[in-house]
């Protein structure tokens, strides 16, 4: 491990996963990255934390490319990170013993396909999974098995683009730390120990070290 690089520029995008809703600590995983990157590995990096609450992959697409060009400087190495599905995954109508999802898995997919495809020509891309819900309720576990869906299209999509992609939904379904996390936060978002954990997570992951060059 390399010390005292020139800080990377991290733009950090998604939902109010990302964004750290219910928090205690503020900043979800971006932040904690972010710290131990300055305290563990002697980094000056910005994080940029670009989380939209409730924001769909239709959003997502429509913004991104804007707030990512506005943050890169030749003179810094950019990484650009990705973690969207819990709200194309959500409930957009309920009729009865029926609901719709707010973003079609078609669209999702091709959604996905054009932030992906277009980031990874911009910068260095990792793409971070879906997490699961609270594996609770009928309406939750609807939500889960829609996610376990999108996260498969959203693993064929990172290989086809050659983009690291971290598969955390079976995971965090099991996870029990974080579904006790879940369960003292709202069911979608966990709270500080959630955000510990799954940055934890992140950490660990080979695809992260090797964007930020802490292994070869």
């Amino acid at each position: 491990m390399s010390t005292g690089a020139i800080g990377h520029r991290i733009c950090c995008f998604g939902d109010s996963l990302v964004n750290g809703v219910r928090d205690g600590e503020k900043g979800g995983w971006p932040m904690r990255l972010g710290r131990r990157l300055l305290d563990e590995a002697k980094r000056e990096v910005t994080i940029y934390n670009l989380g939209i609450r409730a924001e769909t992959t239709d959003g997502l697409k429509a913004r991104w490319k804007f707030e990512a060009e506005l943050r890169i400087v030749p003179e810094f190495p950019t990484v650009l990170m990705f973690s969207f599905g819990v709200n194309d995954a959500n409930h957009a109508e309920d009729r009865g013993e029926e609901t719709t999802m707010r973003v079609s898995p078609a669209k999702s997919a091709g959604n996905a396909a054009e932030i992906i495809g277009a980031a990874a020509t911009l910068a260095p891309t990792l793409w971070i999974g879906p997490q699961a819900v609270i594996n609770g309720s009928k309406s939750s576990q609807e939500i889960n098995e829609r996610l376990e869906g999108l996260n498969q299209i959203y693993l064929e999509t990172a290989r086809g683009f050659d983009v690291p992609y971290l598969d955390l939904f079976q995971r965090t379904l099991e996870d029990e730390t974080w579904q006790r996390a879940l369960r003292r936060g709202d069911g979608y978002h966990p709270d500080k120990a959630g955000y510990d954990r799954l940055a934890e997570m992140i950490w660990d992951w080979d695809g992260w070290k090797r964007a930020v060059g802490l292994i070869e």
